[in-house]
This record gives C-alpha cells, structure tokens and sequence, in this order.
C-alpha cells in the first residue's frame, strides 16, 4: 500500500500543475535530471544564437566585420547570461507547478522578442551607432522581469535562503532598470557602448558578491552541470543545422561538386569533434565534489556558446562565398579559423577553471590542436589576395585544403587527450585531494 501511495502521489503531481511551494532543491549529492521544460526553454535559446550568428556571416559577407563582431559579442552575451540565471533558479528552485511554467514561458516570449531586435543591433553598429536598441533591450527585460517574481515567490517559502533570494531580485530588478535607461537616454553611441560594458561586468560581478555575503542559493552542481552541457549540445546541433543549410543552398545553385562534399564533411566533423573534446571536461563529477569552482566554470560558458555559434556563421560565409566568388582564400579562412581557435581555447581554458590548476604539461597538446589552424592559414596566405576562383585549381586546392585542416583542429586535441591528456586530469584530481585531506588532518 505504501508503494501504490506514493506511486500516486508521484502520478498525481505529473498530472496536476496547481501552485506549490518554491521549496530549495537538495545542493549537495547528485544532480536532478533536467526537466522536459528546461529543454524546451534552452531551444528557444539556441534559435537566438543561430539569428545571431547568421547576421553575423551577413555582415561579414558585406565587409564590416569589426561592428559585426562587437554586435555579435553584446547580442551572445545577452542571450547566454539571461539563460545562465533561469538555470540557475531552476536548479535551486524548479517546482514545474502552473506559475513556474508560465513565467519560464514568458521569459521564451522575450528571447524571441530580442531575436526581432538583433537586425536592427547589427545594423546600427555598421552605422557606427551602439548595437543597443529598444527593441533588443525589452526583450532581455521579459526574459529577466518573470526571475524578479521567482525569486521573491522562493523568498517566501525558503526561510533559510530568504536573504540571497531577495538580493538576486533586486540585482535583476535595478539591473533591468538600468538597462532601459542605456537603450531611452539620448547618449553618444561610445558613452552608450561603455555604459553596456560596466553594466554586463557589474552583472556578472552580482551573482559572486551576493552569494558570497549572504550565503549560496540551493543550486545543484550536478544539475547545473548538466544544464550547461546540454546547451552546449544543442549549440553544436546548431553548427550541423548551420553545416545543412550552408551545402543545402550551394547545392542548390550548382549541383553537388567537391567543394559542397569537402563543406559538409567539415562542418560535420568540426561539430562531433567539439562535442568530443567539450565532454572531456569531468564538468559533473568534479563540480559535484567542490561546488565552490562553479563560477569561473560558469562564466568560461559564454565565450564557449558565443564560439561554437560563430562556426555555424564561418560555415555560412564559406558556403556563400564559394557560391558567390566574392571573398579571398584568407578571409573565407579566418572566418572559420577565428572561432575554432576560441573553441579550443575555451577548453583548455575552462579545464583550468574547473580544476583549479595551470598544467603545464597541457601546453603541447593544446599547441598540436593549433598547428593545423596555422597551416591552414599558412596555405590562405600563399593563395594570394584575389577573390576565390573554383575554375582556378590552385585557388580550388588551396580553398579546400584550407578547410580540411580546419577541421583537423578538434580531431588532434581528441586523440591528444585520450592518448595522454586524461592522465593529466587525474594527476591534477589526486593532488587536490590530497590536499584536501591535509587541510581536514590539519583542523582536527
């Protein structure tokens, strides 16, 4: 009977969606599997990173690539860290009852606001104008507005953790505040672009000095490992999205041709090899056993989603460039060079944050995963400055060649690493515990 109880209750709550208290989830142990919500949510997300990145390859297409770029970077950053702080509640908080699901909603209706806003960003930063705009900025507020009534909604039922629940809610609250004045006040666009910056800075600096005030939410490390690894899957799906649509139109002009296999194998490659290498990194196991390295971890997510994004982008801009003749060799190469190298570097760099550890024995193997980028753009170099010309074979080899060595980047930092670079992991694992294990000796 008692089985049948609570098999009922279990049912009784998949079913019933009524209001329930915002109890704190369990901080320590293993985490709690993500939600079908949290999933739906996070593709929301990834859609507003694939419109960033296409405007991305359109503007770069056109020339303008440093405004491209810094549009880029603020629209990336403004998607990734309104969805870093709804999984973060999520993990401390996530009720899946009736208002929980129309405010997580909500915050997907402001994603797709913000996504409307991105044209009118890219645009006015090739104006020499700031990306921040009206538009953009009232969708970052619906995203951020419904965690201002979580968090008090979680304030009023966690008696333990009332005091960090109201101050993230105020954070947002004056944070959101601040933000509409940068997007109404008539500011110089370079008053209004350092304005953004402190404000992007101050937010990140928030999450740091409140916790470390007034005590650490019940966020799971688990769960949010697990959080921060799914979007970076369904990023990289997006680079096979970007990879099917980029050979799908050159194709569509021209018939298949080796051009259009060698994109496609590449763009194939490049994402099974960036998942590879990204789940390298013992991000659940470590992060479960010393939660208190969550943050630098976090915060090395947002280069890594802007990263992967932008090689769905290079990925575009080669396909049109091939179909259109317009770019050089070198430019086609930079524009898949730049974000590989990013990628990889972010592993590296993320790997450090998470371990708490400079190892240098990590130094060769993250230079072999760079040697091929750097042929690569040796090989765009001797191509010369003339636009890419498919009837030239030598501009042909060198274009393909190119793109090949590209996406040799991830295959050597994978085989590096499970040939030599997991021993490296665990020697840095067992120095820490022993420390650990001094540090406990020592207080007895």
């Amino acid at each position: 009977m008692g089985d049948d109880g609570e098999f009922r209750e279990r049912l009784r709550e998949d079913l019933l969606h009524r209001l329930r208290p915002l109890r704190g989830q369990r901080a320590g142990g293993p985490g709690r599997s993500a939600t079908p919500l949290e999933l739906l949510y996070d593709l929301t997300y990834v859609i507003a990173f694939a419109a960033a990145a296409e405007q991305l390859a359109h503007q770069i297409g056109e020339g303008h690539v440093g405004p491209a770029i810094g549009a880029y970077v603020f629209a990336i950053w403004a998607i990734s860290w309104a969805w870093m702080n709804f999984s973060w509640f999520s993990s401390a908080y996530g009720n899946d009852d009736a208002l929980f699901r129309i405010l997580t909603i909500v915050q997907m209706v402001g994603a797709i606001v913000l996504v409307f806003g991105l044209p009118v960003s890219f645009e006015r930063a090739v104006t020499g104008e700031s990306p921040n705009n009206l538009l953009m900025v009232v969708g970052y507020i619906v995203m951020r507005v419904p965690l201002i009534v979580l968090w008090l909604r979680a304030a009023r039922a966690d008696a333990r953790h009332r005091r960090i629940d109201v101050a993230y809610a105020l954070a947002i609250g004056v944070a959101q505040t601040l933000w509409l004045l940068t997007a109404v006040l008539p500011l110089p666009a370079g008053a209004t672009v350092g304005a953004i910056v402190v404000l992007a800075l101050a937010e990140m600096v928030a999450p740091v000095v409140l916790e470390h005030r007034y005590g650490r939410a019940p966020w799971n490390a688990g769960h949010i490992a697990e959080r921060f690894s799914l979007l970076t899957l369904i990023a990289l799906g997006e680079v096979i999205a970007a990879t099917v649509t980029a050979v799908g139109a050159l194709t569509g002009e021209k018939g298949w041709s080796i051009e259009a296999v060698v994109l496609a194998s590449s763009g194939l490659v490049l994402a099974a090899g960036f998942w590879w290498s990204y789940f390298l990194i013992p991000s659940g196991t470590v992060l479960e056993r010393w939660p208190s390295r969550v943050f630098a971890w976090r915060y090395a997510h947002l280069p890594i989603f802007g990263a992967i994004a932008a090689v769905g982008a290079g990925l575009r801009i080669a396909a049109e460039a091939i179909e259109t003749e317009r770019l050089t060799v070198l430019q086609i190469t930079l524009a898949l060079v730049v974000p590989v190298a990013v990628m990889t570097a972010m592993i590296f760099i993320t790997w450090s944050a998470l371990m708490r550890s400079f190892d240098a024995t990590h130094l060769p193997l993250f230079g072999a995963a760079l040697v091929p980028l750097a042929a690569a753009l040796a090989v765009a170099v001797s191509a010369g400055r003339e636009p890419v010309d498919l009837a030239s074979p030598g501009s042909l080899t060198a274009l393909l060649s190119a793109i090949v060595l590209v996406a040799l980047c991830p295959v050597v930092e994978v085989v590096g690493h499970e040939l030599v670079g997991y021993r490296h992991t665990l020697r840095v694992v067992d120095r820490t515990a022993v420390r650990a294990d001094a540090v406990e000796a020592a207080s007895r």
